[in-house]
């Protein structure tokens, strides 16, 4: 089957993922005046949009760091800043759209040279928002909230809590997501096999239950031309992702509020975690090696491509596969919770959000200048507008309703509604936004982790020991270098 590619939505969840988002992954919404969001055009992408640079005279300028995608920079231009504009029309909104690799270093250089940058997301570019916050970038904006009596009742509770550190807010969440088992309709009633649950609470839907499902659904494996494979891995980041399936999530809550964990333990249970998803592709034969994945990227990559029953990874799935549900060579898909592990494993998905934050250590007044334009974001309408612009759910409860019926067409908006929010109150949010120098861990998982994943007879076993205590070096080095 040959699928409509759609590069754009790729993009935005590659930026998620790498961000994670970012997702995640992969932005934005919040306000002081409410405005009535603009319909929102969407042209055919361009890969960089311009913005205008220079202020009217008199006017106050606020400058806004974005990176650089075509979706959210068409947000930026053609919603935000008209809107803005009504609103506040003594203020210049500055957009500086930085590429996302480089936003780390250009925004530490000008905060570092004091020049003026107001409002940004941490989890763009960089080691995220513990990271920054431990540095002391971040403004608390409690006093703000406090001050203006700004309602957040609106909000997720779950995810609006995520930069909340020891009473002390950090950033207004704008975006957020959880993981899922993606599921591929068309292939599941071609086999006749009944759908996943949507039940996060549903012990039916074991390790195994998905196992043998992968099983029934698995077709010419040996071909990668023909091959449809039953269960396959995408869960990021994999070193702690894995494991929580299984109960085993190798960080305490302590270090994922703190950003600084303690020498960490991998046991027999976190290998056994690590060989059941190897053994995906070696020994049951439900999913791709790597020579198979690379054609289906081929194909648009493991989901889209339309030979995978089943694709267990962050939410960017919501957003970067709505459009085949529409499509004539597209399918109806799913979206099941993680499977159980083991009976104990409540907490088992990995949760991406993205928030906005203030610079640190500004006056009163570049300090209200940014908080207003964060408001207005954060705004019912902006989120509203948001989501529109890029297909991204909402993280204001009072618009998710409206979103889960996006996807009627193959899944009852009541089901997609217990499927998504069901990974908030089984999940936590994601190591690389709450851990300090995550760069640093995670290529040291890497390391270790990319050739066990690509030898057929790699043992976890074998390889626990070794990761251990290699990830256990990079946690003393972290400690030590920020004297903890």
């Amino acid at each position: 089957m040959k699928l409509k590619q759609y590069p754009w939505v790729l993009l935005l969840g590659a930026f998620m993922l790498v961000l994670a988002a970012c997702g995640g992954q992969p932005a934005a919404s919040p306000t002081t005046a409410p405005t009535t969001a603009p319909e929102v055009d969407l042209p055919t992408p361009t890969p960089i949009l311009e913005f205008a640079q220079q202020p009217q005279p008199g006017q106050k300028v606020l400058v806004w760091m974005v990176r650089i995608n075509a979706t959210e920079n068409r947000w930026e231009r053609d919603v935000v800043l008209p809107a803005y504009q009504q609103v506040a029309p003594d203020v210049f909104v500055k957009v500086l759209n930085i590429n996302q690799d480089d936003i780390a270093v250009k925004r530490e250089a000008m905060i570092a040279a004091r020049e003026p940058l107001h409002v940004w997301s941490s989890n763009w570019g960089g080691d995220g928002f513990a990271s920054d916050r431990f540095r002391g970038l971040l403004a608390d904006l409690t006093p703000l909230i406090e001050r203006d009596k700004w309602d957040t009742s609106d909000f997720i509770p779950e995810v609006f809590a995520i930069y909340n550190v020891e009473g002390k807010q950090y950033g207004i969440p704008f975006l957020t997501t959880g993981s899922y088992v993606y599921y591929n309709m068309k292939l599941f009633d071609e086999a006749g096999v009944p759908y996943p649950p949507s039940d996060w609470n549903d012990k039916s839907w074991t390790w195994e239950a998905f196992l043998e499902t992968a099983k029934k659904l698995t077709k010419n494996p040996e071909d990668p031309s023909t091959a449809v494979y039953g269960g396959v891995n995408g869960l990021w980041p994999p070193f702690d992702s894995i494991p929580m399936i299984w109960g085993k999530d190798p960080f305490t809550k302590e270090a994922l509020e703190t950003g600084f964990s303690d020498p960490i333990r991998l046991d027999e249970g976190t290998a056994a975690a690590f060989q059941a998803v190897h053994d995906l592709v070696y020994v049951h034969k439900v999913a791709p090696d790597q020579a198979a994945s690379q054609a289906l990227d081929q194909l648009g990559g493991a989901f889209l491509s339309g030979r995978v029953a089943m694709f267990m990874t962050g939410g960017w799935g919501h957003w970067n596969y709505k459009e085949i549900i529409d499509d004539p060579n597209g399918f109806c898909w799913g979206a099941a919770p993680i499977p159980w592990g083991t009976p104990d494993a409540n907490i088992r998905a990995t949760i991406f959000t993205d928030p906005w934050v203030i610079t640190a250590g500004m006056d009163a007044e570049n300090t209200d200048l940014a908080w207003n334009f964060v408001k207005f974001l954060a705004s019912a309408e902006q989120q509203k507008a948001f989501t529109l612009a890029t297909g991204t759910p909402p993280v204001r409860q009072s618009l998710l309703n409206e979103y889960y019926k996006q996807y009627e067409k193959c899944v009852p908006a009541e089901k997609t509604k217990e499927s998504f929010q069901g990974a908030f109150s089984h999940g936590r949010e994601s190591s690389n936004h709450l851990l300090v120098k995550f760069d640093e861990l995670s290529q040291t998982w890497d390391n270790l982790l990319s050739p066990f994943w690509n030898d057929p007879n790699a043992k976890a076993s074998d390889l626990m020991p070794i990761l251990e205590a290699d990830v256990n070096a990079a946690l003393e080095r972290i400690r030590k270098e920020a004297g903890r």
